[in-house]
């Protein structure tokens, strides 16, 4: 399987960096396609490359996690919404089988798996294909 491509949308420079940092401890072959923290320039990137996963913060100014998750969930990108607050009610209107929850603060095990659980769903649909 060619390496998964992820797109990091947080509006601190800090998140951007620890969770690159982390990704490439897990998988230095996991592609890093792009990182963004304005998630409204992040939009047409994530239509263009159509990334396998988008890792993105709850909390952001012009728009929020769970609204840009509704605004691409008609893509075949899975999510990571990285809060530190329960967002489990906000998801409803969206296809939770594309979105993963990550509490903050979270441990680089905990982030692997989370990636594990996306690249065997991607294997998965890519049989049933």
């Amino acid at each position: 399987m060619t390496p998964m491509r992820i797109i990091l949308i947080d509006d601190e420079t800090y998140g951007l960096d620890l969770l690159e940092a982390m990704i490439r401890m897990i998988d230095p072959h996991i592609l890093i396609s792009g990182r963004f923290e304005n998630p409204l320039e992040a939009i047409p990137y994530v239509l263009a490359v159509k990334p396998d996963i988008v890792i993105l913060d709850s909390q952001m100014p012009f728009l929020t996690g769970v609204d840009l998750i509704r605004m691409l969930q008609h893509t075949s990108c899975h999510f990571v919404l990285v809060s530190a607050r329960d967002l489990s009610e906000n998801l409803i209107q969206v296809d939770l089988k594309k979105v993963h929850l990550l509490n903050k603060p979270f441990s680089l095990n905990q982030l692997k798996s989370i990636l594990q659980i996306i690249e065997n769903e991607i294997i998965q649909s890519h049989k049933e294909h």
